[in-house]
């Protein structure tokens, strides 16, 4: 099906997997069209870089932040150019990241115009057209020889408890990345749900003096810190079940710096997981998943400092337990369950922020694209419901377990195949091989 110019491809999702899944294909080939749909009308930085909070600051160095696995160098060289910017202990703020990746998009438009189109829409389902893909908008159908799954991390999880009412209080905030601090200025008692990352986050854009803020997670865990000096590199190797990478682990860490040994792990953890049956794979999000979350993703040593000050002080508290109970009022109110104990405690909160992180089950989405290719059977749930199943090159396995001809996936959308696709330095490698596959298929 592919035009006399060239093949078209359309990319659902105009965050980092889909910006440089773009920019890669267009610079390998002088005749690809590519189509990048993008429903906040937003493209490049997508929600996780569309920040001009200064506390925000990327969780990974400057120095491993390049948009080109072969090009290290290249955010660094932009920023050179760049008249004012600000780092801490080497990590810049995710708002000038998100600047980078406008220069990269305006660059390829500037070098390209006439090949890559940009839509402001939502892309709401696709249907098998001849060889190719029809994508319908809500700004019309888009017809293309090749489909990219750019969608990014699922929405987020709803805390048990949570029902109709609570959601609809403006006492509750159920997406935390749509959190403005002005609308809680006078809260002063604050529940986030959730200890990690986006824990840390909302904390440090809603603090302000005399504001206690909770936080409540299964297991009471916080991010660990990266070092402010990164230590030598481990040499070691990994190798076996997930029982035995942990003693490994444990082993390493008592030889050098932890954060040196899991790096080390991290250049393993595919390889590792898909070595791994689905018995292991499933121990492993039971029981190690929490420890493997902390240590894989970090706090800069400049928000890990924030936050430790906040402990020291009081103004964050840290709980081990569960959600049971949430009901909305003139406040909202808590019950939770203390970790090892039976009985409930309650509490009443000025507002209640959803920190949980993405929906863990993909079957639970109601994303309609995802909903669209689950019920005509186009793709279907990896089998720990991570994300869609796919084979070795990022195409989406058919509801009969076939791989679906120009329909492929990047980033958490893959990690029940990868596990490890959320971070730069993963979805660089991804979105260029994904590319250099697309236009071997298309021939």
């Amino acid at each position: 099906m592919a035009a006399r110019d060239g093949p078209h491809i359309a990319i659902v999702g105009a965050g980092f997997s889909g910006l440089l899944t773009a920019v890669n294909l267009l610079e390998a080939s002088g005749r690809a069209r590519v189509t990048l749909i993008e429903r906040r009308g937003v493209f490049g930085p997508g929600t996780a870089y569309d920040t001009g909070n200064p506390q925000h600051l990327l969780n990974v160095r400057l120095d491993n932040m390049s948009a080109f696995p072969d090009r290290p160098g290249h955010l660094a060289d932009w920023l050179a150019e760049q008249p004012s910017w600000r780092a801490q202990d080497g990590f810049i703020t995710r708002g000038v990241y998100g600047d980078y990746l406008r220069a990269l998009l305006e660059a390829t438009l500037r070098d390209a115009p006439e090949r890559l189109t940009l839509v402001g829409a939502e892309a709401r389902g696709l249907d098998r057209q001849g060889d190719g893909w029809r994508i319908d908008t809500t700004e019309g159908g888009i017809m293309v020889d090749q489909a990219v799954l750019a969608l990014g991390n699922l929405e987020p999880a709803s805390p048990p408890g949570v029902d109709e009412a609570v959601r609809a209080s403006p006492l509750y905030v159920e997406n935390p990345w749509r959190l403005e601090a002005a609308s809680a200025e006078t809260a002063r008692n604050i529940l986030l749900i959730g200890s990690g990352l986006t824990m840390v986050d909302a904390a440090l854009t809603l603090r302000r003096p005399g504001r206690r803020f909770t936080a409540l997670s299964r297991h009471g865990l916080l991010p660990r810190a990266h070092a402010t000096v990164p230590p030598p590199p481990f040499e070691g190797d990994f190798s076996g079940g997930p029982a035995q990478v942990l003693r490994q682990m444990r082993a390493a860490s008592e030889e050098t710096d932890w954060r040196a040994a899991f790096d080390r792990l991290r250049l393993s953890a595919r390889d590792l997981w898909r070595g791994w049956s689905p018995a292991e794979r499933r121990r492993f999000l039971r029981h190690l998943r929490p420890l493997w979350d902390v240590h894989r993703h970090r706090l800069s040593p400049g928000a890990a400092r924030d936050i430790h000050s906040m402990l020291a002080g009081g103004e964050l508290t840290v709980l081990a337990g569960k959600l049971t109970e949430v009901r909305a009022g003139e406040a909202i109110e808590v019950a939770w369950r203390p970790r090892g104990r039976r009985r409930a405690i309650r509490d009443r909160f000025d507002l209640v922020v959803n920190c949980t992180g993405p929906l863990g089950s993909i079957g639970s989405s109601a994303e309609p694209m995802i909903r669209d290719i689950l019920n005509k059977g186009h793709g279907r749930p990896d089998p720990l419901g991570l994300g869609l199943q796919v084979d070795d090159d990022g195409r989406l396995l058919d509801g009969a377990g076939q791989p679906a001809h120009g329909l492929h996936a990047i980033g958490p959308l893959t990690r029940g195949a990868f596990w490890e696709m959320t971070a730069v330095p993963d979805l660089r490698g991804q979105a260029r091989d994904l590319a250099a596959r697309i236009l071997a298929e298309q021939g």
